[in-house]
């Protein structure tokens, strides 16, 4: 013989209210928060240019005390290609003499939508100075892309 008692269960579990509502907010959190990442990844990544220029001004400094002048091309230098250490640059290297160059990494793939430092440059003059430039300025680094 039944009774006709119903048990009542607990539910488990979230509502579908719940659910988007959740949703909604970890879509607000990350509209929030992806913008700042990506401006920190940006800086971090510039690192790569910077320490890639670092060390090809080093190994310009031991061609020069082989040769006459700085060497023409990357590949003199022993680099095996025209991008930085990790590939969010592009390299090149011009205005070489016995006195001076210039090398120029400009920011390739995701690193170009850091247009305030798209380019940077590391500047060698005849005086032996090393100037530390970014994007078009000749001079200097309004920007503050170089941290050193």
């Amino acid at each position: 013989m039944t009774t006709g008692r119903h048990t009542h269960s607990a539910n488990k579990g979230f509502t579908l209210i719940e659910t988007l509502i959740s949703l909604a907010l970890i879509g607000l959190l990350m509209g929030i928060a992806l913008p700042s990442l990506e401006l920190q990844w940006q800086k971090t990544r510039r690192q790569d240019a910077q320490n890639t220029l670092l060390q090809l001004h080093l190994r310009q400094l031991q061609w020069r005390g082989l040769y006459p002048q700085y060497a023409n091309a990357l590949s003199e230098l022993g680099w095996p290609n025209l991008e930085s250490t990790s590939g969010y640059y592009s390299l090149r290297l011009q205005n070489v003499s016995a006195q001076g160059y210039v090398l120029e990494a400009t920011a390739i793939g995701l690193q170009s939508r850091d247009t305030p430092c798209a380019s940077m440059t590391l500047r060698v003059s005849e005086n032996a100075a090393v100037l530390r430039t970014s994007n078009a300025f000749l001079l200097g680094d309004p920007s503050r892309c170089w941290k050193w």
